[in-house]
């Protein structure tokens, strides 16, 4: 079993709000990165995970974004694409 930190970016979704943004990391335990992906995919469909209470209140419609994963050792292991990726041209 491997434990993962999963860094999530909660953005305002709503006229009033789409200048706020906050961050929240919560930690799992999963045999491979695979079985975290259906772990995330589960608790995001029942409700089981909500990083959006980890964050500063919002009012009205966010987003939810996974956006970094590492592994226990600190080294990243997933990045979701175009995030803060740099250009090295």
């Amino acid at each position: 079993m491997n434990t993962y930190n999963v860094f999530y970016l909660v953005s305002g979704d709503s006229e009033e709000t789409k200048n706020i943004s906050d961050t929240a990391t919560l930690s799992f335990d999963a045999e491979d990165l695979d079985d975290l992906f259906k772990i995330l995919r589960e608790g995001e469909e029942d409700g089981s995970i909500q990083p959006e209470l980890k964050t500063i209140p919002f009012e009205g419609d966010f987003t939810i974004e996974c956006v970094l994963i590492y592994d226990a050792d600190g080294k990243e292991v997933f990045r979701e694409e175009g995030f803060m990726e740099q250009d090295h041209s």
